[in-house]
């Protein structure tokens, strides 16, 4: 009886532990491109995220300024080289997480292309948004790879904000 009483917590413990070093997108894509000093990453704070809000347009848009609060990691992932190149690689490596990763939506205009991949909770709750974003024009990739608690309508103005306009698939 002690023995399966200590079993089971050393189970809970390491599947705590396993939870809590769950990477989110940008980090795996940046092991990807560990020597490539081509892509860079920026990692913004809570802090930071907490300040977006506080500034005078911020108020323009609440709704915005609510959803960055509700954010706990904000990392941005660019390439000026390759872009494209840099694009297939962020998608093969979403592809090849289907259990993890579900493509909800794409864009495309005359000068770029993007697509949005959200994780989600058992319950349904988006925890985690992938947007990958590519101007053709200007040979330039971004991956916006948010984590939090994450509203549609957040989304959906993320998605204006790139693509200019309606969604493609």
């Amino acid at each position: 009886m002690r023995r399966a009483a200590i079993l089971a917590v050393l189970l809970v413990a390491a599947a705590a532990a396993m939870a809590q070093g769950t990477q989110d997108f940008a980090s795996k894509f940046m092991e990807q491109c560990l020597e490539d000093t081509a892509v860079h990453c920026i990692t913004i704070s809570p802090k930071m995220m907490e300040q977006l809000t506080k500034q005078p347009d911020a108020a323009r848009n609440e709704h915005m300024a609510q959803a960055i609060q509700k954010l706990k990691s904000a990392r941005i992932v660019t390439a000026s080289v390759r872009a494209g190149d840099y694009y297939d690689a962020a998608m093969e490596l979403l592809r090849d997480n289907p259990q993890r990763f579900r493509h909800t939506q794409d864009y495309r205009n005359s000068h770029a292309r993007g697509t949005f991949y959200i994780r989600q909770t058992s319950s349904g709750d988006t925890v985690e948004l992938v947007m990958l974003h590519t101007d053709t024009a200007a040979d330039r990739l971004v991956i916006v790879n948010l984590t939090g608690d994450i509203d549609k309508e957040f989304v959906e103005s993320l998605r204006k904000t790139f693509s200019g306009h309606g969604p493609k698939a």
